[in-house]
């Protein structure tokens, strides 16, 4: 099976979950992402990405809301308009976002859509680094044993996953369901080497 005909199939599975098991999954998930968290290195304050589930994706919502009561900086993906993207050879940057601002956020409530920078008011959603990260949450599409991960097809985590210093934790999550046997990899798809699933 080839990418595209793995990504609808495994899509379709996930989407077929009953809503209230994919709320208790991802419940699960953000439960083992802060006992994660709480195990890593005791800095002051730390910053963690997370992404705005889309469709039936596994919700890191209730990790990012107790990250951000522990005073850690939360930031989200913000896709790049075709000339930002050109500039600096990324297709989405990291915004950080307040607990209060995250449902006006405009790359939050439209997560595939591509900002210019003067799209976005960079005092109130200022761009992180990618060397400050401690912690990434990735969604995904499937994975399998090796922690491969099969995305959306658009490229964008394996371009910026690289930028990320050594130190920081990567973890994708997903739910079970879309676990599979082998994933189809290219020379330029990263694997994890964290995936939680529930």
């Amino acid at each position: 099976m080839d990418k595209a005909e793995l990504r609808r199939a495994v899509i379709a599975r996930r989407d077929a979950l009953d809503l209230n098991v994919r709320a208790a999954k991802s419940a699960d998930i953000c439960a083992r992402l802060v006992e994660l968290s709480d195990r890593l290195d005791a800095a002051a304050s730390r910053t963690v990405a997370v992404y705005a589930a889309m469709g039936s994706e596994a919700d890191p919502a209730a990790f990012a809301a107790a990250a951000a009561k522990r005073g850690w900086r939360v930031a989200y993906p913000c896709m790049l308009s075709a000339i930002d993207a050109a500039a600096c050879g990324q297709r989405m940057c990291m915004r950080a976002v307040a607990a209060d601002d995250a449902s006006v956020a405009p790359f939050i409530v439209h997560p595939t859509r591509a900002f210019a920078a003067t799209d976005i008011d960079s005092s109130r959603f200022p761009i992180v680094p990618a060397e400050a990260f401690d912690m990434i949450v990735a969604p995904l599409v499937a994975f399998d044993q090796t922690g491969a991960r099969l995305g959306y097809g658009g490229g964008c985590y394996d371009r910026y996953l690289p930028t990320l210093s050594a130190s920081c934790h990567i973890i994708g999550i997903a739910f079970e369901e879309q676990r599979v046997d082998r994933v189809p990899a290219d020379a330029h798809d990263l694997p994890l080497p964290n995936i939680i699933s529930a």
